[in-house]
């Protein structure tokens, strides 16, 4: 109780009694290394998660934090070791790769420092301290413009970290009753797909507390995720009332008319969300779709192009660039934006890479064209795509 209410020291104190107490008890060991890293004693937090990994060795969450506290406690050579070993997870993957930057930066090495972050990102794309991070090696690089356009997404999604699912801490966090936490754990059932979960965690939220001007925020996308557009509504025109991040309510109600095909009203939300926040990389992308089924590809392409300079990760955004310059009949164009596409390899890069080699096809390049479209299927088998599959087959068999 003490440690979900934030006393730190009077929790750390609870916890020793408790490993004095049971020397093997995980959750005594674990739930105070977490504690000491709140401390900022790095190096002793490092000592007790040893300690807990010998009980529960194949605790994720445990095995990240020991990574994070080595660091931290200036421990690299094991820090890298561990963080290395994390990179197999993919759960863990991206603040692994986090980690392996930061330790780079730290030894100078930005050059390596701004591939790892630019992994990290692109398996999460809103992982608001790696775009901190890559600002910072951006910038000694003398990358001023990357460093300014990473700095404000680092500002756009702030905190927002991938989390690793971690039932012990959770238990903790789970003893508090408030507001700001029921909106928190109501964020996290979001996060984890749980859409009836998380309106539930939100308006009891809001019960407690009315002037949650985050959770009305929240709840327009999850009742659009639900198809209760009423209260989605309704939450929206509460959203406006506070005042808050209007920019994001905008972006949300956008996203929420565009469930319901009412495309002239989400493109004017995105337009406002636009005006709020023009590095808004999401709403200059859902713009873009917009316009293409308009057939008005020149602005769509430009729509796709701010949506990149934003977050020039942002694999969808560059994916429907491509698709645009195809069909402006600007063939060399369209091949040089998806070529970047194919690396990270994950479940949707075999599309992509499926799509250069269409763009090598209509470009004349049939060799290439084949070579990508057999990637593109190998791609496609490994992740269990069997409908591409077919589709694959059946334009290799008319190359061929």
């Amino acid at each position: 109780m003490l440690h979900a209410w934030e006393q730190w020291d009077a929790s750390h104190e609870a916890y020793a009694r408790c490993q004095a107490l049971a020397p093997r008890n995980f959750e005594c060991q674990y739930l105070d290394a977490l504690v000491l890293q709140r401390l900022a004693r790095h190096a002793d937090a490092a000592t007790r998660l040893r300690q807990s990994l010998t009980v529960t060795p194949d605790y994720l969450p445990a095995r990240v934090a020991l990574a994070e506290a080595l660091f931290e406690a200036s421990s690299a050579d094991e820090s890298r070791r561990l963080f290395e070993s994390l990179l197999g997870e993919p759960r863990a993957e991206p603040a692994a790769e986090l980690g392996l930057g930061r330790l780079d930066a730290a030894a100078g090495l930005h050059d390596l420092a701004i591939a790892h972050f630019q992994r990290a990102i692109a398996l999460f794309p809103e992982f608001g301290a790696a775009y901190y991070a890559l600002a910072l090696s951006y910038r000694a690089v003398g990358k001023i413009e990357d460093a300014q356009r990473a700095l404000a997404l680092h500002a756009q999604f702030g905190t927002r970290w991938p989390a690793v699912e971690d039932p012990v801490k959770d238990a903790v966090l789970a003893l508090r009753d408030d507001s700001a936490t029921i909106l928190r754990r109501g964020i996290a059932l979001a996060d984890a797909g749980d859409v009836a979960g998380a309106i539930a965690a939100h308006e009891a939220a809001l019960a407690r507390d009315p002037s949650l001007a985050q959770a009305h925020i929240n709840l327009v996308s999850l009742y659009g995720r639900a198809g209760d557009y009423v209260k989605g509504e309704a939450h929206y025109r509460a959203a406006l009332a506070s005042g808050a991040d209007l920019g994001e309510a905008h972006y949300d109600y956008g996203v929420m008319l565009g469930l319901q095909e009412k495309w002239d009203l989400a493109a004017d939300a995105f337009r406002q969300a636009i005006a709020l926040n023009p590095a808004h990389a999401q709403a200059h992308n859902n713009l873009g779709q917009i316009l293409e089924r308009r057939k008005d590809f020149d602005a769509a392409a430009d729509e796709y192009r701010r949506a990149l300079d934003a977050q020039p990760n942002f694999r969808l955004a560059r994916f429907n660039l491509g698709r645009m310059l195809l069909a402006l009949g600007r063939n060399d164009d369209a091949i040089a934006e998806l070529a970047k596409l194919a690396q990270p390899q994950d479940a949707e890069t075999p599309r992509y890479v499926f799509a250069l080699s269409a763009a090598h096809l209509r470009a004349g390049h049939k060799d290439e064209a084949v070579k990508w479209a057999l990637e593109a299927r190998r791609l496609a088998v490994e992740h269990g795509q069997q409908e591409l599959v077919a589709i694959i087959d059946r334009d290799l068999a008319r190359l061929k």
